[in-house]
C-alpha cells in the first residue's frame, strides 16, 4: 500500500513538471520568450498546472468510467459515444473553469475582451484534449481487445486440452475385453505366446499411463507404441490384418500421443477383414512432412455408431499446434489421414 502511494505521488509530481514545461514551450511557440519576470513565470506555471493536472486526472476518471459504462467489444458504438460525451463534458468544465479563473477572476478581463484575447487558446486546448482522449481510447480499446483475444485463446486451448484428455481415454474398452479373451485362448494353446502377449499388453497400458501427462512426443515413441498395439491386434486377427510401417522413425518431428494408435484403431473398428481379403494399413511420411495413415476400405455391413468426435478433436488439436489442417481423404477405395508433424518451430 505504501509503495502504491509513493508511485501515485511520483506520478503527480511528474505530471506537474511536464505541465509546466509544456506551458513554457507553448509560450515560446506563440511568440513569447523565456525571459520573463517571476510574476509572469508563476502565472504561466499556475495556468499550466490548472490545465495539466486535470488532464492527467482525466485518465484516472476514464478508468473509473470505463469499468462501469464502457464495453469496447460488445458495444463499441455506444461506448465511443458515451466516452466522447463524458470527455466533452469533463473537458469543457476544466477548460472554461480554468480560463475564467485566470483571465476573468485573476486578470479582471471583461467577457468580450476575454473571448477576443483567448479564443485561439481555448480552441487549441479543446484540440489537445481531443488528441489526448483519442490516445486514451486507443490504449483502452487495444487493452480490451488484447484481453478478449487472450481469453478466447485460453478458452480454446483449455477446450482442446480437455478434448485431448478425452481422446486419450478413448482407447476402445472392447480392445481390453477382446485382448483378455485372446489371452485366455492363448493360455490353452501356447503358454509362451500367452506370456509374451501378457507382457506386451502390460507395456502397452503402461505407455498409455505415461503418455497421458504429455502434450507431444517424438515420432519414434509413437511408432514404438503403435507397434505394441498392432502386435496385440495381429495376435487376434492373424494374417487378416497387415500393417506396413515405412515411416522413418529418425525424422525430426513430434506427434500428439496416441494419435497414430487411434487412427489404426479406427481402421480396424470400421472395416471387416479376413485372410482372403485382409485389411491393409500403411503408415508413412509424405514429402510434405506429414504422417500418413492409409487403409483399404472394406466397410463393415453393420458399422459401430460413432460421432467421429475423436477425429474432429484430433484435427483441431493438430491445427492449433501447427497451424495446418489435418487432411482426410475418402475415395471409396481407401481412407487416408494426413497429419502435419509437429516441429520445434511450430510449438
Amino acid at each position: 500500500m505504501l509503495i502504491e502511494r509513493k508511485k501515485v505521488k511520483v506520478s503527480w509530481i511528474i505530471a506537474a513538471i511536464v505541465s509546466i514545461l509544456i506551458g513554457l514551450v507553448t509560450t515560446v511557440l506563440m511568440g513569447g520568450s523565456l525571459n520573463m519576470s517571476v510574476t509572469d513565470f508563476l502565472w504561466n506555471a499556475g495556468y499550466s498546472l490548472s490545465l495539466g493536472l486535470p488532464l492527467f486526472a482525466n485518465s484516472i476518471l476514464f478508468n473509473w468510467y470505463e469499468k462501469r459504462f464502457i464495453d469496447w467489444i460488445n458495444r463499441p458504438v455506444k461506448s465511443v459515444a458515451s466516452a466522447l460525451l463524458m470527455h466533452f463534458i469533463y473537458s469543457s468544465i476544466v477548460i472554461w473553469t480554468v480560463n475564467w479563473f485566470w483571465f476573468i477572476f485573476v486578470m479582471d478581463l471583461q467577457w468580450n475582451t476575454f473571448w477576443t484575447y483567448n479564443r485561439g487558446t481555448i480552441i487549441s486546448e479543446y484540440i489537445i484534449f481531443v488528441i489526448i482522449a483519442a490516445i486514451i481510447y486507443a490504449i483502452s480499446f487495444f487493452r480490451a481487445w488484447r484481453e478478449e483475444m487472450y481469453q478466447k485463446e485460453k478458452v480454446k486451448r483449455e477446450a482442446l486440452s480437455l478434448q485431448y484428455k478425452v481422446l486419450q481415454e478413448q482407447i476402445n474398452p472392447h480392445f481390453l475385453f477382446n485382448s483378455l479373451n485372446v489371452l485366455g485362448s492363448l493360455i490353452d494353446i501356447d503358454v509362451e505366446k500367452a506370456k509374451t502377449f501378457t507382457h506386451e499388453l502390460s507395456t502397452f497400458y503402461r505407455d498409455v499411463l505415461h503418455f497421458k501427462n504429455q502434450d507431444i512426443i517424438s515420432l519414434k515413441e509413437e511408432i514404438d507404441f503403435v507397434k505394441k498395439y498392432i502386435y496385440l491386434q495381429q495376435i487376434r486377427f492373424g494374417e487378416a490384418l497387415q500393417v506396413d510401417i515405412i515411416a522413418n522413425e529418425k525424422v525430426d518431428g513430434k506427434v500428439i500421443p496416441l494419435s497414430l494408435q487411434s487412427l489404426v484403431e479406427n481402421a480396424i473398428k470400421h472395416n471387416q477383414m479376413s485372410v482372403a481379403d485382409p485389411l491393409k494399413i500403411v503408415i508413412a511420411i509424405s514429402d510434405d512432412y506429414e504422417l500418413v495413415i492409409e487403409n483399404n476400405l472394406q466397410p463393415k455391413k453393420q458399422l459401430e455408431k460413432t460421432s467421429q468426435t475423436g477425429l474432429k478433436n484430433l484435427a483441431g488439436r493438430y491445427e492449433y499446434l501447427t497451424g495446418k489442417k489435418m487432411v482426410i481423404t475418402n475415395n471409396q477405395r481407401y481412407f487416408r489421414v494426413s497429419m502435419p508433424l509437429i516441429r520445434i518451430k511450430d510449438k
